[in-house]
């Protein structure tokens, strides 16, 4: 339901004023007597003589702390978070400016703000519950009826309050030390029963409560500074997936909270005395011996524990909490074994979400069972229809959440980003919608959209992956580890297979390198506190009519006004820096960053180069050429549209003189560098039709750079997406250089890894990779990349057989395709001129290593039409089932084109024997043996 967080700014602050104007009153009527501006009387201590008058108590603890709760129930997090009057007050000191500052690395003053890995950045949770309990154990002790005690409380609330906000960016009070967050990540869950689906909102970035405030012109802004991600106020379900395990604190308090609650109505049941119901009476919150009563007994006249109350009721919250905590544990493992079909980490995912939502629903049930916000005016019935609406709408709650899955949120988050970039990217998408508007669709619809665009689209289904991969990565809700598996679907939608997502990363890390060295957390910080930095700098570009960022900083007023905006916003240099180059000359910036690319492209082609000398002397190294080339046509197609819109304004740059200006210097730089490219990637690139400058023979000498090292070129391929690149670099160096390896090892690696990978780098060799050795001495898979060449290994099966052995025999069905890598097989065929019903077989080919067999009949789906064996010696081969065949060929394009120009050849070969030879080939002759050899199967 958005319409609770698109309700007005200027509004939720007039609530909020008067919440606060409210919450100074009601502790004015604590410490003035005579003070009751209450319309009603709830005085209903009934005959106890020691009763005080003072309704605060009551008004407080029975109708504002109750009626705060269902609004968390019925309506949503994100009108409480909007409206709370303590976080109105934490946000003083910013709306002044005068929040506390520290000098920064560079010497600047920047607002301090709660690290992720402080002390308090981990145990927040731990000490908001910690407070919570407290709170409560105070509540019983004298908080509840003890006027004085309450109104000190509720002074000494809004000075934390204030004072956090002083020494503290952002919602520092809300997100770390206000002991109800918790309660309210409890009774939200993955969403609140009317929240509204942050991660389907495209229309604003604005979510939920994030935090806002109004421009001069009254328009809305966000004044969000990321002090915490994810953020409940941003996307609460979000931040449910993510803290459903190892944030610190959580588990306990979720599964606590049904009984503290509990715990705590029957130890206000316990204060009755003199016959009097203290929870129903009232005598709760009107009782004047509170002080006195603090090293008295507990108990109600039917038990009594003979302890001072002062001790016994923190411990008996505590133990009421432990006991909670171990029922639901206990509950988890019986849904555990519910679950047991599937998979572990989804069983114990859903079997702790599962577990949580029972929690939440026992929770706010046990407490409205106890609590009337009515306080008993609205009769029994208005207490009943409360209890039973809270009921009904939990119920509808935990259903709606009861099947839902990460898988599911990830899901409808990447169909969002999707969505978004086919309305960007795809022309004429409206033939494909029957009339519907593309927001109408669902998840679903928006994958199943994807899948039927027109199979030449091929280039924008890639520019369409890489455009979302980009959006879930800069807002923080994809890692990059373990995108390749979240975005599986995506890539089948598409028609894209695995390297075109390690494609889409290599050219992500070109344009942004920092979008894949920060971690989810770090990069939704700073999109979000960018983001809220660009509102601000739009905004004073307005008032003052300049027409950049140079304008005002050449006016010392502006300039401090900028100034103030960084350390608002608590952006760092390198993420003020790239925001300030978004408000620069375009052209400028743009001449810029094509300069670092031509410097990028020289310097891998000298790395290229070092390899290509290297893998003369070492074979193992040439897998990794076909790493570079792909590193290098992701660079190429980065700049491919920074060169197209270069040269349709270089000849209007030339310098004095017929000298290149600095446009037409950059055209010539790049042409200087592609012939240095192996002809093979530049075919490639030309398949892609980029808009590249034409080479420049004359010029590439001068752009040959000094070669580096070939190791520290392996060391640099380390953090290639490609798990296998980084297994293939780990196992050369162990093999070269065993101290670097042993030290790259150690080398965090940004990008995903896999089982193979992880083995190597904690046992050492693992014998999967000897094998490999045998496959690089077949010229059909000699140029392919590790990925494709460590997929044949886990796809294929390394078999040995001996002499006169029969890989398959004439008319066997065509369920395998065999690469021989040792020794020779025959092609037998019946021998034509023989008549009797078994005709005799002769050799009519002699399959040399690095063949492969059977191939033809698998393509062309039909019977075996000769027999293969084994010649004379032994031979090693490695067989694929049609299955795993078929899996190859979609996995590693590499292996198919290069099965298909070794197929090439082979009808090359025949046709230039056909024309030498036609009368032979038509009467079955030498030709036919050799058309026979070919398609050995």
């Amino acid at each position: 339901m958005q319409l609770l967080s698109t309700w007005s700014e200027r509004a939720a602050h007039t609530v909020r004023s008067l919440l606060l104007a409210g919450w100074l009153l009601l502790i004015a009527t604590l410490v003035v007597p005579g003070l009751d501006p209450w319309p009603v009387d709830v005085n209903t201590c009934g005959p106890i003589q020691s009763c005080h008058s003072h309704q605060g108590n009551q008004i407080f603890w029975g109708v504002v702390v109750p009626s705060g709760i269902l609004i968390l129930v019925l309506l949503s997090h994100e009108l409480w978070r909007r409206i709370c009057p303590l976080a109105f007050v934490s946000q003083t000191f910013r709306a002044l400016g005068l929040q506390r500052t520290v000098a920064g690395r560079n010497g600047r003053r920047e607002v301090v703000r709660v690290e992720p890995n402080s002390w308090l950045g981990r145990h927040h949770v731990q000490l908001q519950w910690g407070l919570f309990v407290a709170g409560l154990s105070l509540r019983l002790l004298l908080l509840n009826s003890h006027t004085v005690a309450l109104a000190v409380f509720l002074v000494l609330t809004l000075v934390a309050a204030l004072a956090v906000g002083w020494a503290y960016g952002g919602k520092a009070w809300c997100q770390y030390i206000c002991p109800m967050a918790p309660v309210q990540t409890v009774l939200t869950g993955p969403r609140s029963f009317l929240g509204s689906p942050a991660h389907l909102q495209t229309g604003s970035r604005i979510t939920q409560s994030m935090c806002r405030t109004l421009d001069a012109s009254g328009k809305v802004q966000s004044a969000c500074v990321a002090c915490q991600a994810p953020c409940i106020d941003i996307d609460s379900e979000r931040t449910y997936w993510q803290g459903l395990s190892g944030k610190r604190g959580l588990a306990w308090a979720w599964g606590s909270y049904p009984g503290l609650v509990t715990a705590f109505f029957v130890l206000v049941e316990a204060s009755s005395r003199e016959g009097v119901d203290a929870l129903r009476s009232g005598l709760w919150a009107y009782d004047t011996e509170p002080i006195h009563r603090l090293l008295a007994p507990i108990g109600d006249g039917r038990w009594t524990l003979h302890l001072p109350r002062l001790l016994t009721i923190p411990a008996l919250l505590l133990l009421a909490g432990w006991l909670s905590v171990r029922l639901f544990e206990a509950l988890r493992g019986w849904l555990l074994g519910q679950l047991s079909t599937l998979p572990p980490e989804r069983a114990q995912e859903l079997a702790t979400q599962r577990s949580r939502l029972l929690a939440s629903f026992a929770g706010v049930n046990a407490f409205f069972f106890f609590a009337d916000p009515t306080l008993g005016l609205a009769g029994p019935l208005g207490g009943q229809l409360i209890r039973s609406l809270v009921l009904v709408v939990s119920g509808m709650w935990l259903h709606r959440g009861w099947r839902r899955e990460r898988a599911t949120y990830t899901r409808e988050s990447t169909s969002t980003s999707l969505r978004k970039q086919l309305e960007r990217l795809v022309p004429d998408l409206a033939t494909y919608l029957d009339g519907r508007a593309i927001g109408e669709l669902s998840s679903e619809e928006v994958f199943t959209l994807a899948k039927v665009l027109p199979a030449h689209m091929s280039d924008t289904n890639r520019r369409l992956y890489r455009e979302v991969l980009a959006d879930l990565f800069s807002s923080g809700r994809l890692e990059r580890a373990a995108s390749l598996v979240q975005l599986e679907e995506l890539r089948q939608s598409l028609g894209l297979v695995e390297e075109d997502h390690h494609a889409a990363l290599r050219e992500l890390a070109i344009e942004d390198p920092r979008i894949l060295q920060l971690d989810p957390q770090q990069r939704q910080i700073r999109s979000l506190r960018q983001a809220a930095a660009a509102e601000a700098i739009d905004e004073l570009l307005l008032l003052t009519g300049a027409a950049d960022l140079a304008e005002l900083a050449a006016r010392p007023a502006w300039r401090d006004q900028l100034e103030r905006i960084r350390r608002t916003n608590q952006l760092d240099d390198a993420s003020w820096q790239e925001l300030q180059e978004r408000f620069g000359p375009s052209s400028e910036q743009s001449r810029r960053r094509l300069q670092q690319w031509i410097e990028t492209l020289a310097a891998q082609i000298a790395a290229r180069s070092s390899l290509e000398q290297a893998a003369a002397e070492e074979r193992m190294i040439r897998p990794l050429l076909p790493t570079i080339d792909r590193q290098l046509t992701s660079l190429l197609v980065t700049m491919a549209p920074a060169l197209r819109a270069l040269e349709e304004t270089a000849p209007a740059a030339a310098g004095d003189g017929g000298a290149p200006g600095p446009q037409a210097s950059l055209l010539l730089q790049t042409a200087a560098l592609l012939p240095l490219l192996p002809e093979s990637l530049l075919a490639q690139v030309r398949l892609r039709d980029l808009p590249l400058p034409a080479p420049r023979l004359d010029l590439a000498a001068e752009r040959i750079a000094s070669q580096p090292d070939p190791l520290a070129v392996l060391e640099g391929l380390w953090q290639d997406p490609d798990p296998d690149t980084a297994l293939w670099v780990l196992w050369l160096l162990d093999r070269l250089a065993p101290a670097r390896g042993q030290a790259l090892r150690h080398t965090p690696r940004l990008g995903p890894s896999n089982a193979t990978l992880d083995r190597l780098r904690r046992y050492g060799p693992v014998p999967e990779l000897r094998a490999v050795v045998q496959l690089l001495q077949v010229p059909l898979v000699a140029d392919l990349s590790p990925a494709a060449l460590l997929s044949m290994l886990r796809l294929g099966e390394l078999r040995t057989l001996a002499p006169g052995a029969v890989l398959f025999e004439l008319g066997d069905q065509a369920d395998t395709v065999t690469i021989l890598l040792e020794g020779s097989c025959e092609v037998l065929r019946p021998d034509g001129a023989a008549a009797s019903d078994a005709p005799s077989l002769r050799r009519v080919a002699l399959l040399r290593p690095g063949e492969p067999i059977g191939e033809v009949a698998y393509f062309a789906d039909h019977r075996r039409r000769s027999t293969v064996r084994v010649a004379e010696e032994p031979v090693r081969a490695m067989v694929f089932r049609s299955t795993q065949f078929e899996q190859l060929l979609q996995q590693s394009p590499e292996f198919s084109r290069g099965l298909l120009r070794q197929l090439a050849i082979k009808i090359e070969n025949l046709y230039a024997l056909a024309a030498r030879r036609p009368l032979a080939l038509a009467d079955g002759g030498a030709a036919g043996g050799a058309a026979n050899g070919a398609a050995a199967g």
